[in-house]
């Protein structure tokens, strides 16, 4: 209970060794989580901020290429709202613009809002924290899941994701490799807490 309010917290604790005969992985685990906070089919109207405005500028494919830099038309660490089509983001954000200070194993950093979110009818909150240098943010425009048993089909923007972990495509640009680089006798090792409550 905090200020009065039941908060729900839940923790995730990722921890990789190498086993049998490999000198070294790629490593970059997350949970992929979409959250919608306002009772209704899509995310119009829920109130967002990002605990940082840098971001990984992506190529056509949405993979990242460069940078960091801020977001072109958002200044993403000051509340912002999700509209029924705009803003539409899909980015890496990172918390760091030094790639090499990373460590293999994040555990003993602080924990550090990567995102929160709220909306104002339903009164429901959210707060993504990590001890990972980036997150993935994701408005949900592309995506179509259809129904099954017991769920409705989902379509664009349903929902939304905030997904701590290293630079995406970090394994593949020679100046980030070292954080998602797992060698043999090293411990990969993040944590994600997500917090909820409700006015």
């Amino acid at each position: 209970v905090v200020d009065g309010k039941e908060v729900l917290l839940l923790g995730i604790e990722y921890e990789a060794k190498l086993v049998d005969g490999a000198d070294e992985t790629p490593i970059n685990l997350t949970n992929h989580s979409y959250f919608n906070l306002t009772g209704s089919p899509n995310i119009e109207g829920t109130v967002v901020t990002l605990g940082s405005k840098l971001l990984l500028p992506n190529d056509e494919f949405s993979v990242p290429t460069g940078g960091p830099v801020p977001h072109a038309s958002i200044d993403t660490t000051q509340p912002f709202t999700l509209g029924a089509t705009d803003p539409q983001v899909n980015n890496c954000f990172t918390k760091t613009a030094d790639p090499t200070s990373v460590p293999i194993d994040t555990r003993s950093q602080s924990l550090v809002r990567d995102l929160a979110a709220h909306h104002p009818q339903t009164g429901i909150h959210l707060e993504v924290l990590s001890t990972e240098p980036s997150f993935q943010f994701y408005t949900g425009d592309f995506t179509n899941v259809p129904a099954v048993e017991g769920a409705s089909a989902k379509g664009g923007r349903s929902a939304f994701c905030c997904e701590p972990g290293r630079w995406v495509n970090a394994v593949n640009v020679p100046d980030w490799k070292s954080m998602t680089m797992l060698k043999r006798g090293e411990t990969y090792g993040s944590r994600i807490v997500y917090k909820a409550w409700s006015d």
